[in-house]
């Protein structure tokens, strides 16, 4: 029988002996099991915002040598059944993945998408989370004597900060959340000027620098004089998580804030000739703002992207728990589930457990009593039930 290309790849493998009768598609069979663990390098983890359902999309991505992505999309449901579905393909251009990404989060009402105009160029899209905040450093509402606003046709809006040191430029922004605040700085260092002071005042800094004053972050990631690839190019940096030795920073530094509302943002100039053209805030720990944008300037006026950037630990928490509920309630698990997950995420076995009850409160996901949890695993395959059960805490007077 002659079946067109993509509906064989809609359907290989879920037709009885489709992988082993057909030539096209028994090589790649083989050769998937002879190479389960992926050569190819991890591209993004991203999670969709929707989880007013108790369904979220979990994605994961590797790079291919030629560009192309090769892509899991998990539909996952916390509140029922683990695992509803799973989608794979090896062969997605950028700009196909974006689209393919939006269709499957509209077919399953988790969020309205973001439009894609039709171009013959592929599209970037940068994924911004959600609570975060971009001040653009010549947008200051006061600048000391020795900060000087430079023109550079690389910056956003072509233009950036050039500070003496010890001169500042000042912003007032809004908090409106408590906890951690990650910093990002884009900069321009040239030759050994690798350096600047960004600062809050009254807050927590981490690390804090204690020669740029209260509340002050040193921007200074990697201190190898030796690495030239930093200097003479615009680039994302932020602080190293180690003041005494500098070493190059696993996790942002942060800014800790105790209560909302307005605070003064400033920076300082350290080194002359270092450049700074925007400072980002947010409080997605994962978010690394130089490998989302290859080192561009971010959008000012953007909208929430349907997914946001999550970390590989993070999926894979809820991948396995997804999986202890499927398991648990006899969900059947998808084929190409079973198939590929190693070939993106790795060994599920080694994935970080999730403590506590099978199913947690959907507003603060604390734990469940067990004749709740009883009474979900109960009814997790009728189609007809929806659970939404909180804790005592969230539940108040419905308690």
């Amino acid at each position: 029988m002659l079946i067109c290309p993509e509906c064989c790849r809609a359907k290989r493998a879920k037709i009885p002996g489709c992988d082993e009768r057909c030539r096209y598609y028994a090589p790649l069979v083989v050769s998937s099991r002879i190479r389960r663990k992926s050569d190819f390098p991890l591209h993004r983890c991203l999670i969709s915002r929707s989880k007013d359902t108790g369904m979220l999309i979990v994605v994961g991505t590797r790079k291919r040598p030629d560009g192309n992505l090769k892509a899991m999309f998990l539909l996952l449901d916390l509140w029922k059944k683990g695992i509803r579905d799973c989608f794979f393909d090896a062969n997605l251009s950028e700009k196909q993945f974006e689209k393919v990404s939006q269709r499957i989060a509209k077919s399953y009402n988790l969020s309205e998408p973001v439009e894609l105009h039709a171009t013959n160029e592929p599209e970037e899209v940068i994924r911004i989370p959600k609570d975060t905040l971009i001040i653009e450093a010549d947008n200051a509402i006061h600048l000391d004597n020795g900060v000087r606003i430079v023109e550079h046709e690389a910056a956003s809006g072509g233009k950036a900060i050039d500070s003496l040191p010890g001169a500042r430029a000042t912003h007032e922004i809004y908090i409106p959340k408590t906890g951690k605040w990650y910093l990002w700085a884009r900069v321009f260092f040239e030759y050994s000027k690798d350096s600047y002071w960004i600062g809050m005042d009254d807050t927590q800094p981490k690390p804090w620098d204690k020669d740029g004053g209260p509340g002050a972050i040193k921007i200074w990631a990697d201190p190898d004089v030796d690495d030239t690839s930093k200097w003479g190019r615009w680039l994302w940096d932020t602080a190293s998580d180690d003041p005494i030795s500098n070493k190059p920073s696993k996790n942002p530094a942060f800014f800790h804030i105790k209560r909302t509302g307005y605070y003064r943002l400033w920076s300082k100039g350290r080194e002359e000739g270092a450049r700074l053209d925007q400072i980002l805030l947010t409080r997605a720990r994962d978010f690394n703002t130089e490998t989302e944008t290859e080192g561009k300037p971010l959008p000012l006026k953007y909208s929430p992207h349907l997914y946001e950037p999550a970390s590989l630990r993070e999926c894979q928490q809820i991948i396995r728990h997804a999986v202890e509920i499927a398991t648990t309630v006899n969900t059947e698990i998808p084929w190409e589930f079973k198939y590929w997950i190693q070939d993106i995420w790795g060994d599920l076995t080694q994935f970080p457990e999730t403590e506590g009850s099978l199913y947690k409160c959907p507003k603060c996901e604390a734990d469940l009593p067990p004749q709740t949890v009883e009474l979900i695993i109960q009814h997790a395959q009728s189609d007809d039930i929806q659970f939404y059960i909180l804790c005592r805490k969230c539940g108040g007077e419905f308690d």
